[in-house]
């Protein structure tokens, strides 16, 4: 039997199956939970807001407001975007207090002024369509756990899991289905690993994690070297360290180092299908939105964010504060505190000159061609009246006199 935080170390050679079975997954009844209806008075008098209009209307669920029908709630965080409500069947609209004079020309809707509605909107949101909770309970049968793997208090593991040997795994922790932890790594309190995640060997992750389905967390960097016409990988021996306060996102990878660590900083968020290099190192609350691709050894300051698709080059530094846009090719430093854009990235406002240049270059392509017809027309026109100068100068200095002799004009 593995290591609990009761028990003493056992004998690393051996695995085994945990003999405690799953609780029951609960009954369809309970699942399937009747729609509850609310009243705008009952949201206004949750939220501390302010109603205009009819607060005896009724909803069921929440929804944008492009489509929701007469049973749904919404919310306007923008008092000069009211215009789009003209195309909404929605009778329940979220909105600031400063739509209060505004709202007030839609009369077939109800409205409930509050401070940050969006925000109050997610707060109805979780209360009409809450999340499920998980079904797993305790340790499941079918996880396949090292004998020596120590498991915290309050721990679940989910069917099919594999845990390595030498282990440790904190209290409070989830881990689901079909995860599997390689030997050697250390996970701390109230982490959650969502189904079919795979952390390498040696991998250390701290307190409060969370990581989506089918991360890959550990695999070998890209590392090659050409000899005598073959690529030969270059070993890696480091690991990845991801620290405190850190969410990443479905499908991610983070390579391990070659030496050292890779290191994701405390309270950074990393979104879907990011790509991270061997010898990272992202600074603390970061924001990493989709396929974001860095290339080894590229680091970050604090509080950087890095827009979808953005590709940043090896061994660079984003300073603290610095926001890449979308798309955006970063293949040198880029100071903090500044906001780029463009390939190869630029500060904002040189980029949006340089976008801007280049949208005229049809129209500037054809201007220049049409000059080109002017000039030589021209040159034509110049060199037919030179010639033409030319041929009457030559007459009018040779005239020949009556005895025969050439006499100047």
């Amino acid at each position: 039997m593995y290591q609990t935080e009761a028990s003493g170390t056992q004998d690393c050679d051996s695995w085994v199956e945990f003999d405690n079975p799953m609780k029951s997954i609960r009954s369809m009844e309970a699942v399937m939970s009747e729609h509850q209806m609310l009243t705008a008075q009952q949201i206004a008098d949750q939220l501390g807001g302010q109603i205009v209009g009819d607060a005896g209307v009724k909803i069921s669920a929440a929804q944008v407001i492009q489509r929701a029908t007469p049973a749904d709630v919404t919310f306007l965080s923008d008092p000069k975007r009211i215009s789009v409500l003209k195309s909404s069947a929605t009778k329940l609209v979220l909105a600031p207090h400063s739509a209060e004079q505004v709202v007030r020309d839609f009369a077939s809707i109800t409205f409930i002024l509050v401070d940050d509605p969006e925000m109050r909107f997610l707060q109805i949101a979780g209360v009409l369509h809450p999340r499920r909770t998980t079904s797993i309970s305790g340790v499941s049968q079918s996880a396949v756990i090292a004998s020596c793997a120590s498991i915290g208090d309050s721990t679940v593991v989910g069917h099919c899991a594999v845990i390595g040997r030498n282990v440790k795994i904190g209290r409070g922790c989830r881990i689901e289905h079909g995860t599997v932890i390689e030997d050697g790594c250390v996970l701390g309190d109230n982490v959650i690993l969502h189904p079919n995640c795979v952390l390498y060997s040696d991998v250390i992750i701290g307190n409060d994690v969370t990581i989506h389905a089918t991360c890959v967390i550990g695999a070998d960097g890209f590392g090659y070297r050409t000899v005598n016409g073959r690529h030969e990988r270059l070993p890696h021996y480091g690991t990845v360290r991801i620290c405190d306060d850190v969410e990443i996102g479905a499908g991610t990878t983070i390579d391990r180092a070659k030496v050292g660590e890779t290191i994701i900083g405390t309270g950074t968020r990393i979104d879907n299908q990011v790509m991270i290099g061997h010898n990272c190192q992202l600074g603390p609350h970061n924001l990493i939105v989709s396929q974001v691709g860095f290339a080894g050894s590229t680091s970050t300051g604090s509080y950087v964010v890095c827009g979808g698709q953005a590709g940043i080059a090896d061994h660079v530094h984003l300073g603290d504060g610095a926001v890449i846009g979308g798309k955006t090719g970063v293949h040198r430093d880029m100071k903090g505190g500044q906001a780029y854009f463009g390939t190869p990235a630029a500060p904002i406002n040189e980029a949006a000159r340089n976008m801007t240049a280049l949208r005229r270059l049809p129209q500037m392509r054809n201007t220049i061609k049409q000059l080109e017809r002017d000039v030589a027309m021209l040159q034509q026109q110049v060199m037919a009246e030179a010639s033409r100068t030319s041929s009457v100068n030559t007459q009018a200095t040779a005239i020949p006199a009556a005895d025969g002799e050439i006499k100047a004009a």
